[in-house]
């Protein structure tokens, strides 16, 4: 599996944010996307492919389903995986260079850069288009070019053992006496790791006043800086991008087991959460850093609501 957050630190914030959409709504069935917080377009209603502007490469594909292009269906791997022919901008296969957007999809085949793939499946008035995820443009023939799922876990999280603010975590697998020291530094690197970046981590802690934000456990150690939209790089370590929680609960929170309601600040669980000893958490308000410019992203807990709403929604 390639590695997510390699293919990323050299992206602009923006075109990261861009694919992190597409992750986060994978596989789902969504309206017309609104533009993220930063005002930076998901797709493009003039055009199917989308480059923005201040971006070398395109970042999403749109199939209509009144396309004058004749788009193949995905073709759908049982391992889950797909393959999606898209025709190109401008019916000419010998003037594909002549569109900047198609210019921007093949920047995307030579530097091996994922795109996001949107399929219209109802028609205006009230359209609406299934997220198909992240893909690779493999190759271009004949005026196709040909995307194949980027193999990506639509979790966000790299594998083997990348965890959310992308660093590799040892795993000790074997027991031996004699490496107890080398596997104690592993797991205090763990720690570490999994708690946050220092900076952000800290920055955390200063506005939650070193209190979780939703137990007031006061156990600086078992503290975690969370995330409220995955890991994207360093501009998303963010302090309106995070909430500092009990280790347990920030798991808990990355698994969609539980959420905050962004119009109430409220905790909403899991139904498999119900009879254990964290339903008491079931409607209990988060408390908010005392500094307005500290306190979480209306905009950042909106999209992890929307995210758990839609996995609950298809589990039901």
């Amino acid at each position: 599996m390639a590695s997510l957050k390699t293919t990323l630190e050299r992206l602009a914030p923006s075109h990261r944010a861009v694919l992190q959409w597409f992750q986060t709504f994978e596989g789902q069935e969504v309206e017309w996307p609104k533009p993220l917080p930063d005002g930076t377009f998901i797709v493009n209603k003039a055009k199917g492919i989308h480059k923005p502007k201040g971006i070398d490469y395109a970042v999403s594909v749109r199939q209509s389903l009144n396309s004058p292009y004749a788009d193949h269906e995905p073709i759908m791997e049982s391992d889950g995986s797909w393959t999606y022919r898209y025709f190109q901008e401008q019916l000419d296969p010998a003037e594909r260079d002549s569109q900047f957007t198609n210019r921007g999809l093949v920047a995307c085949m030579n530097d091996g850069v994922p795109v996001g793939v949107l399929l219209q499946v109802k028609p205006k008035p009230q359209p609406r288009y299934r997220v198909l995820g992240l893909a690779f443009v493999t190759h271009w023939r004949d005026g196709y070019f040909e995307l194949k799922s980027s193999g990506f876990d639509s979790s966000g999280d790299d594998a083997p053992a990348i965890d959310q603010v992308g660093q590799a975590v040892d795993i000790v697998t074997a027991f031996d006496p004699a490496n107890l020291d080398d596997a104690r530094r592993r797991i205090n690197a763990s720690i570490v790791v999994r708690q946050g970046q220092p900076a952000f981590r800290k920055e955390l802690l200063e506005a939650y006043e070193r209190r979780c934000a939703l137990t007031n456990c006061a156990v600086e150690a078992v503290l975690e800086a969370a995330h409220i939209c995955g890991y994207m790089g360093p501009e998303t370590n963010d302090v309106r991008n995070g909430l500092l929680l009990r280790a347990d609960l920030h798991t808990l929170y990355d698994r969609a087991l539980i959420a905050i309601d962004p119009a109430t600040y409220e905790v909403s669980i899991a139904r498999e959460l119900r009879e254990s000893e964290y339903a008491l958490l079931e409607g209990r308000s988060l408390r908010l850093p005392k500094h307005p410019r500290k306190q979480p992203s209306p905009d950042a807990l909106q999209i992890h609501w929307m995210h758990v709403r839609s996995i609950r929604e298809r589990q039901s």
